[in-house]
């Protein structure tokens, strides 16, 4: 019943995806069709556009090759011969009338437009002349009629379609450019006629049309057809024509485009008027013939939205067996721990949803918990913060953990006050271990409660830190532009309020210190050092229990020893426990310079520099150095005296002191380094089929994930992932070729997942380890 049960879910569950597939597919078959008909129509006009242009520019340089020919034969009409024809007779005058002769011919074949050159003249009723043919007189009808009205026209220049000069043309009329000789007469005596070769024209019109497909033609409004791109003009062809150019009459416009729908084709027209004649010319073209091209194309979104569409059917079964995975995954996971007739009875969408409350409320919990936790680990972190145990953090990492505990980072200043309790052995004969913890606890507590009782003027937040010593520590924030002396009143007053409590309720004596304010979470260490130095050099004997650790000076007056600048020095000693090279040497100029802003006497900076020298090599003692091993048993004192000038002894000391410090700590840190990465190497060729992480490693060794990575690649050559992977591929080879387990069996035993084994070593070794196994197994 439980298999009958859990398959009745998982039919419903394909079901349900079959049919979510199938409304998602109807998107798709829309999506398709409109991309196919919109794209068809947005070629169509974008063609449209393109044959108009193109056809502008064929008819551009058509009027410019008949304005070309204008001005030749104009150029001609200014020539010697023409200009001296009425001083001349033809025939008589030999040489005259051959040189004219000549000139005509040459005129015709000076442009492949030009069909036939003839000079047409008053003389004799009528005499026409070319320079083949040579001369004829015209019948005086044909004169009359055809040729006399040419003469009499008002234009020196003109075109006329009422010619017909060579015998190519037949007994049909052709185009002609006329042009009154000599330019000057008038009457005119006579006139250059220029006909034009209609099957150079057109072939100019057959580049507007595909060949054997469309019309192309010129017209004259008074004149007609004047040229045709076709060679034979059918009765079809010619109705066509007239059909195109009344739809063009009808537009009214005297250039434009347009779809022109016949019984057998759909056209796309241009048309427009040549500027040097006013001809007008119309060319269409079969739009089938425009996006032929194109029009496979936009067959494709529709043939692949379908393709699609019957894919997503076939496939949507084996697809759900996949989506149903995570579900039943989720599922065994959160049912583990479920009895199985439980988890069987119940719907699996169900049965994780109470999952997940559960986990929900686990989660409510655990934040409960961490709530509640959050003051101490805040209290931890002010702890470490003041201790300078976290300036080597970076700006960013203090920033986010300042945001976590509420605190105000950025543009504030701080101070502390310090609270050390004393008479601790008086008052207790016999204290048990840990009793002091318990002062300095109960302590605390007393400070928190004054803090919410009476929190300074202006603090925008006050910690309280436990040093668990019988010394209590807060810290202030302020806001940027609060005064120092404000500030120094606020927390005067304040711990003047706070001793009378701590002395009644735990009937110790108690001292309060007041630091320097800053501006930087990064000196606080600094600032805390110098109040606990100040309170140690306090007068027993004096009543006030208030001290300003500014105003206090650790040695007797006039001292050399009261110019030395402890924060800079601070500063220098934190520099060389992080490793800081550059920021070293930036805290040794510093020093040097506030020596000499505090003293210009040669004797106190050359002992605050020996006081320094002196720091410096303890803190070398304290990190694990050996000075006297380091210098070779110099003596760094007895050098530092010969020197005067404190430019001079800045030098030495970042030459003599530093350099060699910083040099054998970057040697020890490699050293330690390498042998991390050793050891790393080491855990992975042991554990590489467990779960290991770059994370992990690191923080087992005690050093960064950063870092680690970083030096692992420069040691080992390749990164952590990439070693782990190619370790992990190795073993499971040998037990590939050397066992006959099972590849599910090999890739968990290399701590696989059976399935990313497979892309894995196929990703590798260009094959899947069943033919890796076949390859290297003998037969």
């Amino acid at each position: 019943m439980k298999v009958v049960k859990t398959q009745s879910k998982i039919s419903f569950f394909h079901k349900s995806l079959i049919i979510t597939l199938l409304i998602s597919s109807i998107p798709l078959i829309l999506l398709a069709i409109l991309t196919y008909y919109n794209g068809t129509r947005e070629i169509e006009r974008e063609v449209g556009r393109t044959q108009r242009l193109q056809y502008e520019q064929v008819s551009e340089r058509v009027d410019a090759e008949l304005t070309q020919l204008k001005m030749t034969v104009n150029q001609w009409a200014y020539n010697p011969l023409m200009m001296e024809l009425q001083n001349h007779s033809i025939g008589q005058d030999v040489r005259y009338t051959l040189d004219l002769f000549n000139q005509l011919v040459v005129m015709k074949q000076s442009d492949p437009l030009i069909q036939q050159v003839s000079l047409l003249l008053r003389e004799g009723g009528g005499l026409l002349i070319d320079g083949e043919n040579g001369s004829r007189s015209l019948a005086a009808e044909l004169y009359r009629e055809r040729y006399l009205p040419l003469l009499e026209q008002q234009q020196i220049i003109f075109w006329t379609d009422r010619l017909a000069l060579s015998e190519a043309s037949g007994d049909s009329l052709s185009v002609s450019l006329v042009q009154k000789v000599p330019v000057l007469s008038d009457p005119s005596y006579g006139a250059i006629l220029v006909e034009l070769n209609k099957r150079e024209i057109a072939s100019l019109l057959e580049q507007l049309s595909p060949p054997g497909q469309g019309v192309a033609f010129l017209h004259e409004e008074s004149q007609g057809y004047l040229v045709a791109n076709a060679a034979e003009r059918t009765a079809g062809r010619m109705e066509l024509e007239g059909s195109i150019l009344k739809a063009v009459r009808d537009r009214n416009d005297d250039t434009g485009s347009f779809s022109y729908a016949s019984d057998q084709e759909v056209y796309v027209v241009t048309y427009g008027h040549l500027k040097s004649t006013g001809w007008l010319y119309v060319c269409a073209t079969p739009l089938s013939h425009l996006i032929k091209p194109v029009e496979r194309v936009f067959k494709l979104p529709l043939i692949a939205g379908l393709l699609g569409l019957a894919i997503a059917f076939v496939l949507s079964w084996f697809a759900s067996k996949q989506l149903y995975r995570p579900l039943l995954h989720l599922t065994k996971l959160f049912g583990h721990d479920q009895p199985a007739a439980e988890s069987s009875r119940r719907n699996e969408v169900h049965f994780i949803e109470s999952r997940w409350n559960y986990l929900l409320r686990e989660r409510t919990d655990m934040k409960f918990k961490l709530e509640k936790a959050l003051p101490a680990l805040r209290d931890g972190f002010v702890l470490q913060l003041v201790q300078g145990h976290l300036n080597a953090l970076p700006d960013y990492r203090i920033r986010e953990q300042f945001e976590q505990f509420g605190l105000l980072f950025g543009n504030a200043r701080y101070s502390m006050l310090l609270i050390e309790l004393y008479g601790f052995a008086d008052r207790y004969s016999n204290p048990a271990r840990g009793d002091d913890r318990l002062i300095t606890f109960a302590a605390a507590n007393i400070v928190e409660e004054m803090l919410r009782q009476r929190q300074p003027d202006d603090a925008t937040s006050a910690s309280v830190i436990n040093f668990q010593d019988l010394t209590i520590g807060v810290l202030f924030s302020y806001a940027h532009d609060c005064a120092n002396e404000r500030i120094k009143a606020a927390m005067s007053e304040f711990g003047h309020a706070l001793i009378e409590p701590l002395q009644t309720y735990l009937k110790l004596q108690g001292i309060a210190g007041i630091s320097r304010v800053t501006a930087s979470v990064k000196h606080l260490s600094i600032i805390l050092e110098d109040t606990r130095q100040a309170m140690r050099h306090r007068n027993l004997e004096a009543d006030d229990s208030i001290i300003d650790a500014e105003q206090t000076m650790p040695l007797g007056e006039g001292e050399p020893g009261q110019v030395y600048p402890f924060l800079e020095g601070n500063m220098l000693v934190q520099a060389l426990q992080s490793g800081a090279e550059e920021q070293a040497f930036q805290h040794v100029h510093a020093f040097v310079e506030a020596l000499r802003a505090k003293s210009s006497n040669e004797f106190a900076i050359q002992q605050g520099m020996l006081q320094l020298l002196g720091n410096v090599q303890f803190t070398m003692t304290q990190m694990g150095c050996n000075p006297q091993q380091l210098y070779q048993g110099v003596n760094l004192y007895e050098q530092l005296l010969q020197i005067r000038e404190p430019s001079a002894m800045l030098a030495w000391f970042n030459a003599a002191v530093l350099t060699p410090f910083m040099v054998e700590m970057q040697s020890l840190r490699d050293l330690k380094i390498k042998q991390v990465v050793e050891k790393v190497v080491a855990l992975m060729q042991e554990s590489y089929m467990q779960d290991l992480s770059l994370e992990y490693c690191a923080d087992r060794f005690g050093t960064y994930p950063q870092k680690l990575s970083a030096s692992f690649r420069q040691i080992v050559g390749i990164n952590f992932i990439d070693y782990l992977t190619r370790l992990r591929l190795n073993k499971s080879k040998e037990l590939l070729i050397g066992t006959q387990l099972k590849i599910s069996d090999i890739a968990a035993q290399v701590g696989y997942q059976p399935a990313y084994y497979n892309r894995t070593f196929k990703k590798h070794e260009g094959m899947t380890p069943g033919q890796y196994r076949e390859l290297h197994t003998p037969e």
